[in-house]
């Protein structure tokens, strides 16, 4: 067997990461059609990147399954709430489109901009512990703000498809590719190898409370 293709070598793990990533996306995107699922959904999906970032051994679907089911019922109690400010705010953003209103539309975005930010760490913070809603919510509100520069570069990994394709027009379709084989699960990725050492300590100090 060539030496690449040995289950310890560089490319190989690389390989079955990809093909990790792919599986993932998919289900993601699967369990997001309904909307209401997505939270859930996109739950899971930090569970597993998250651990693969980690190099856990990870059964990829029966884990994002586990994570899913685990946390559908909880997670319906944020992103419903999440929904419904993303539709006021689609709504004020159009509204005050028509009037004029640019320093209010800069409000609302501003608005949105930090849903996001608590959105980044909620995510990751419901698929690895055990807590109420609200303690998630003003946890992840915590540290959208005490780890600042992560939370920025997760807003930067967030937008950069949205400005590929707003400044490369001709690249929709390979972005829409991109989308359905990766995306979700690749940005996850990526913002996990960010997130990775503020979830370490986290998991580290939980288990000190608890031992």
């Amino acid at each position: 067997m060539p030496g690449f293709l040995r289950p310890d070598s560089a490319f190989y793990r690389a390989w079955s990461a990809a093909a990790d990533l792919v599986v993932v996306n998919l289900l993601t995107l699967l369990a997001c059609l309904p909307i209401i699922t997505a939270g859930a959904a996109l739950t899971a999906c930090a569970r597993v990147v998250m651990e693969m970032v980690r190099d856990e051994d990870t059964y990829t679907v029966r884990t994002w399954w586990h994570s899913f089911r685990t946390n559908l019922v909880q997670s319906l109690a944020w992103w419903l709430p999440t929904l419904t400010a993303a539709g006021l705010a689609a709504w004020m953003n159009l509204s005050l489109s028509q009037l004029g209103g640019a320093a209010l539309t800069g409000l609302v975005d501003a608005g949105a901009l930090l849903i996001v930010a608590v959105l980044i760490w909620l995510v990751p913070l419901v698929a690895f512990f055990d807590n109420t809603v609200g303690a998630h919510v003003a946890n992840a509100a915590r540290l959208a703000v005490g780890a600042l520069g992560r939370t920025a570069v997760c807003l930067l990994l967030l937008a950069a498809p949205v400005v590929l394709v707003v400044a490369l027009p001709g690249a929709r379709a390979a972005a829409g590719w991109f989308v359905v084989l990766l995306g979700v699960a690749f940005i996850g990725y990526l913002m996990a190898l960010v997130q990775r050492p503020v979830i370490d300590r986290l998991r580290e100090d939980a288990r000190t409370s608890t031992g």
